[in-house]
């Protein structure tokens, strides 16, 4: 006769089945939407000067965010992520808003509720969150292959002190754009 078998689950086991179901939930948050139906403007859309103008091209200005970014957005944002009160940033989002995950096929048109959802990605609270990175580094972010787009001059871009990056891109007085990386060495491929 064959002893009886123990069928008490493993706690390996159970963590294992926890982290799928808990991937599988981050997963279904990112579900994307349809599309905007109205075109957004890209680089071809925009008129450039042609040789008739006189008038000289001006130069870039400054890239620092609280030159060019209402500072009480800039603020609104570094606290929300520092503090992990991601919801106080719903009001500011475009909708939709481009969400894109670095190293993921992740890049979706979500609602304000639904990218605010997402941002647990890089884990806001968690951490120190820098939102004072030297240009030089955000320079570095803009040299990426694949990212470079995500860091425009007008970037409000955090940093944590365990690696997550997060970059929001305004428009207007709000953000239409999230760019998130769950790691910063993966912004220098």
């Amino acid at each position: 006769m064959l002893p009886p078998s123990r069928s008490t689950p493993r706690p390996r086991t159970i963590l294992l089945a926890l982290a799928a179901v808990g991937l599988a939930t981050a997963l279904t948050a990112c579900d994307p939407l349809p599309p905007d139906p109205s075109p957004s403007p890209s680089v071809v859309d925009t008129p450039t000067p042609t040789a008739e103008t006189d008038e000289p091209t001006p130069e870039p200005t400054s890239t620092t965010p609280s030159g060019t970014v209402d500072p009480a957005l800039v603020e609104n944002v570094r606290d929300a992520i520092a503090s992990g009160n991601t919801a106080a940033l719903e009001g500011y989002f475009t909708d939709p808003v481009r969400v894109v995950i670095a190293a993921s096929e992740a890049d979706d048109q979500l609602s304000p509720v639904d990218a605010v959802l997402s941002l647990d990605y890089v884990g806001p609270g968690v951490g120190t969150w820098d939102f004072a990175l030297p240009e030089a580094t955000v320079d570095g972010y803009r040299t990426s292959v694949y990212y470079a787009d995500y860091f425009p001059e007008d970037v409000i871009v955090g940093r944590s002190s365990e690696g997550p990056v997060v970059a929001f891109s305004p428009a207007g007085d709000g953000i239409d754009t999230v760019f998130m990386s769950i790691d910063e060495d993966l912004l220098f491929y």
